[in-house]
């Protein structure tokens, strides 16, 4: 399953990836990355450390520490976004 299905993100790209979840983004994010390079780099630093050892090499990708660590990451760089208006 692709991390824009897991994640309630937009439908699947015509190359097997996803939009990104950042709401005002609709660029396309690859099937094994969350969002999209610009906002992933938006994510604090502690965050994107939960995401990935949430993720344990894929060993925890359905988990539900995974899925509260993206789902944090994304609301974070909403509200950056929503601040920056």
């Amino acid at each position: 399953m692709s991390a824009g299905r897991r994640y309630g993100t937009h439908a699947r790209t015509d190359d097997g990836g996803h939009r990104c979840p950042v709401r005002v983004c609709g660029q396309d994010a690859p099937a094994e990355r969350l969002m999209c390079p610009g906002h992933w780099r938006m994510v604090p630093a502690p965050l994107r450390r939960a995401v990935y050892g949430a993720w344990r090499d894929g060993e925890g990708a359905d988990s539900p520490a995974h899925w509260a660590a993206c789902q944090a990451a994304i609301r974070a760089v909403d509200r950056q976004l929503e601040a920056g208006r």
